[in-house]
C-alpha cells in the first residue's frame, strides 16, 4: 500500500490547496490596504511636514537678515512673516521659538546684553528646529 493511496490524504491536500490560496489572498489584501490607505496618508504627512519648513526656514532667514542689519523694513518683515506663518498654521513650538529668537535680538539691539546672549542660545534652538 502507497502513502497516496489512504483515503484522508486528499482532504489533507486540499485543505494544505485552500490554506495556501487563503494566505496569499490576504497578503495581496494586506498589501493592496496598504497601497490604498498608508501610502497617500504617508505622502499627505510629508507634503504637510515640507509645507511647514518652508514657512519655519523663510521667516528664519528673515529673522537671520533682520540680525545682520536692523532696519524698520526687516523689521516689518519679520514682523509680518512672524504673523503670516501664525495665521497659515505652523506648529505652535516653532512659532514660540521664531518669537521668542525674534524678541531677544531686537533687545539686543536697544543694548540689553543679556538678551544677546540669550539670542545667541535662541538661534540654536532655532537651527534644531523641532517637527
Amino acid at each position: 500500500m502507497r502513502w497516496n493511496e489512504f483515503s484522508g490524504c486528499d482532504t489533507l491536500r486540499t485543505m494544505y490547496r485552500r490554506l495556501l490560496i487563503f494566505a496569499i489572498f490576504g497578503l495581496f489584501l494586506v498589501l493592496g490596504l496598504n497601497y490604498l490607505f498608508v501610502y497617500p496618508l504617508n505622502q499627505a504627512v510629508k507634503r504637510e511636514s515640507e509645507r511647514q519648513d518652508k514657512m519655519y526656514w523663510g521667516t528664519f532667514n528673515l529673522i537671520q537678515h533682520y540680525g545682520v542689519q536692523p532696519d524698520a523694513e526687516s523689521e516689518l518683515k519679520v514682523k509680518f512673516a512672524l504673523d503670516d506663518v501664525r495665521a497659515k498654521g505652523l506648529s505652535k513650538t516653532r512659532q514660540v521659538i521664531l518669537q521668542t529668537y525674534f524678541q531677544d535680538l531686537q533687545r539686543c539691539f536697544q543694548g540689553d546684553r543679556g538678551a544677546c546672549k540669550k539670542a545667541n542660545t535662541d538661534m540654536d534652538d532655532a537651527i534644531r528646529a523641532p517637527r
